[in-house]
This record gives C-alpha cells, sequence and structure tokens, in this order.
C-alpha cells in the first residue's frame, strides 16, 4: 500500500524532462516545454519542482505544482512559453521561485498506477490522489496549484 509518506520517495523516482527552466525567458521554457521527450508524455500526472524547498505550513516541500495531461506535456505548455517567461503574474511568479529557490524541473509519471478506480483509470483521479497526499503532508496544497482535490483516499495498492 502506498500512502502520503510515500508521496517524496515516488516523485523522487520518476522520470524528468530534460532541462530546467532557470531565468525568465521565453526559449529557456520553450526548450523544456518542447523538448522530444516533452513531445513523447503523455497521460501523465506531472509535477513542477524546485531546486530548493519552499516553506509550507507543515515542513517544507520542493513540489511547486501537480497537474495532469491526457495529452502531451508539449501539447499541454509549449504554447505558453512566451506567457510563462513574460506575462506580469507569470513572470512575477516564476521570477520569484528561480530567485529564492533556484531552477525549476519537471518530473512525470503514467497515471495508471496511481488513478484506479472501480470504472479504470482516471487522470483526475491520479492527480488528486497526489494532491491529497501533499495536503496530508503539509496542511495546504502546493503553492502555485490552483486546483484543489475532493479525493480522500488514505492509501492505494500500486
Amino acid at each position: 500500500m502506498l500512502c502520503k509518506d510515500d508521496l517524496y520517495p515516488l516523485v523522487d523516482g520518476f522520470e524528468r524532462l530534460p532541462g530546467q527552466i532557470d531565468e525568465l525567458s521565453t526559449s529557456v521554457f520553450e526548450k523544456v516545454y518542447g523538448s522530444k521527450e516533452a513531445a513523447k508524455a503523455k497521460g501523465i500526472v506531472y509535477f513542477l519542482l524546485s531546486s530548493r524547498p519552499v516553506p509550507r505550513l507543515r515542513g517544507e516541500s520542493r513540489i511547486l505544482y501537480i497537474g495532469q495531461t491526457k495529452t502531451s506535456f508539449k501539447a499541454r505548455y509549449f504554447r505558453y512559453a512566451n506567457l510563462h517567461a513574460t506575462s506580469n503574474a507569470n513572470s512575477m511568479k516564476f521570477g520569484e521561485i528561480i530567485d529564492s529557490y533556484g531552477p525549476i524541473e519537471i518530473a512525470f509519471c503514467d497515471y495508471e498506477k496511481f488513478g484506479e478506480t472501480k470504472s479504470g483509470t482516471s487522470l483526475i483521479q491520479a492527480e488528486g490522489q497526489f494532491l491529497w497526499w501533499y495536503f496530508q503532508n503539509h496542511c495546504e496544497y502546493p503553492p502555485i496549484n490552483y486546483t484543489k482535490t475532493k479525493v480522500r483516499t488514505d492509501a492505494i495498492s500500486a
């Protein structure tokens, strides 16, 4: 059985997209978001990770964001590279993360192992499981997640 205590060992073992977002430039975001590995990574739960941990309500964490995509990571994000690097709110947010907590990397895993339901597997369920485990560890959601979850499963078989 997997539970909240397994969150960080699991994430540490997930695949990574090549490169890191280490400056506010469209080309740096495009390099990570547009890699051939990002084009192949489909049906995944992904994690934006800072190099250094961010203080949380309880403890600290390198996890900045937990999301999911049925399409490839590239299809989901490449079109937003310029927006993430240059818009007022995003450049402020990503700039503060890079300045205070170091470069950002993307970790990901196939969702099916973590999203099992009676009717099959669900990306939303898998994402929700990770969000719930994060919440159990820190009493809040990741700092740049706006999505919350109704998943309240404490442990799963994987």
